[in-house]
């Protein structure tokens, strides 16, 4: 047994590096640095994470770098309105609720400001806004590895879509976000080989449009 496992050890590495290799190709021509040289979309799809560590009120520093990201989008005229994806069903601060409250106090209106609260993975979101909006382009705000993979998932759903590569956290505080990248590179290709579904449907579930402050959609 265990030669066998010695034997498929390398076949598994070549599958986790050539998924990961692949990924980091395919988007690196639609993946933006400089707001400048973006150009302009439909939306700005803000993707969730946290924002605060957890179990602390420490800022997340990734969140904070995808609202900073999201705002110069906005005041540089790059997007017309944002999407902001995230778990907001039984989640305690809504993700939504926190990134739609903190760009609003930076100035974005809320009327332009949707809440995609079944976006519960990256790929649910992609294919809720593809099937929402199926006339759009996207830009995905969110750090370049994060960004990477859903500019490959866009590609495989037919939306339009390039990114805007937020600031990112360094290894020594982040591996673990790094860690569960990889798997999630792998699950991808299931995800799209598979034709996996969202979790919730845009029927159960809608993307709506200026939710209060309390997290109550007003649809």
């Amino acid at each position: 047994m265990l030669a066998g496992l010695l034997y498929f050890l390398p076949f598994g590495l070549f599958i986790l590096v050539a998924a990961d290799v692949y990924i980091t190709f395919a988007a690196r021509k639609r993946s933006y640095r400089r707001v400048d040289e973006i150009p302009q979309a439909d939306f700005g799809l803000v993707l969730d994470t946290a924002k605060y560590v957890e179990n602390t009120r420490m800022l997340n520093r990734y969140y904070h770098y995808r609202i900073e990201a999201a705002v110069e989008l906005w005041r540089r005229g790059k997007v017309k309105a944002f999407i902001v994806r995230g778990s907001g069903i039984n989640h305690c601060p809504s993700e939504t609720v926190c990134m739609q409250n903190d760009l609003c106090a930076a100035g974005v209106p809320e009327t332009v400001i949707w809440q995609d609260t079944a976006g519960l993975r990256t790929l649910d979101s992609i294919i809720r806004c593809a099937g929402r909006f199926p006339e759009s382009s996207f830009c995905i705000v969110s750090q370049p590895f994060h960004n990477q993979r859903a500019l490959v998932q866009a590609k495989a759903c037919g939306i339009e879509a390039w990114a805007y590569n937020a600031g990112m956290v360094g290894m020594k505080t982040g591996w673990k976000t790094h860690a569960r990248e990889r798997a999630a590179r792998l699950r991808l290709w299931y995800d799209l080989v598979m034709k996996t579904a969202p979790i919730y449907s845009l029927e159960a579930v809608p993307i709506a449009k200026a939710a209060n402050r309390k997290g109550f959609q007003t649809a």
